[in-house]
């Protein structure tokens, strides 16, 4: 007698699909509430952050160094302030606002061009300023306040 076979979709036919607008939602209550969060609990003044691994093992500012207090900054209206806290960061935040709305409209289903990240001609630039950036920040000279002014 043969033996009986059961006929089981392919796992991901399996899988539970969630609505398309979940995660995008659920990125932005996230993001939303740590901006509540920074917004209330200054990170100039208080221990509740980390610190940088960059900064805590070396001494040196990364690229990322002061993100945290420029959107503090932001957040109070103090576009001058966020600046001077990560330049690099308020630069390169309307990108990544872009970014976001670019994944957020195709995962509904109305694509927009994302920034192409993968290409070369995007990626390598990147990679040269946020070294470049990095090297200025961490160097005495004319440049120097571009770093995150933390001890």
């Amino acid at each position: 007698m043969p033996e009986a076979t059961t006929h089981l979709p392919p796992p991901a036919a399996r899988t539970r699909r969630v609505a398309p607008w979940v995660e995008p939602v659920g990125l932005m209550v996230a993001g939303l509430g740590a901006c509540a969060y920074i917004a209330v609990v200054d990170p100039n003044h208080s221990s509740a952050y980390p610190q940088c691994p960059t900064k805590l093992l070396t001494g040196l500012d990364c690229p990322m160094c002061g993100a945290t207090r420029a959107v503090h900054s932001l957040l109070r209206g103090n576009i001058v302030g966020a600046m001077d806290h990560n330049l690099l960061f308020i630069v390169l935040l309307p990108a990544l606002v872009y970014s976001f709305v670019a994944w957020t409209s195709s995962r509904l289903g109305h694509p927009l061009k994302p920034i192409p990240m993968s290409s070369p001609w995007v990626a390598v630039p990147l990679v040269v300023v946020l070294v470049a950036f990095s090297i200025v920040r961490n160097v005495p000279g004319p440049l120097h306040w571009l770093n995150s002014a933390t001890a």
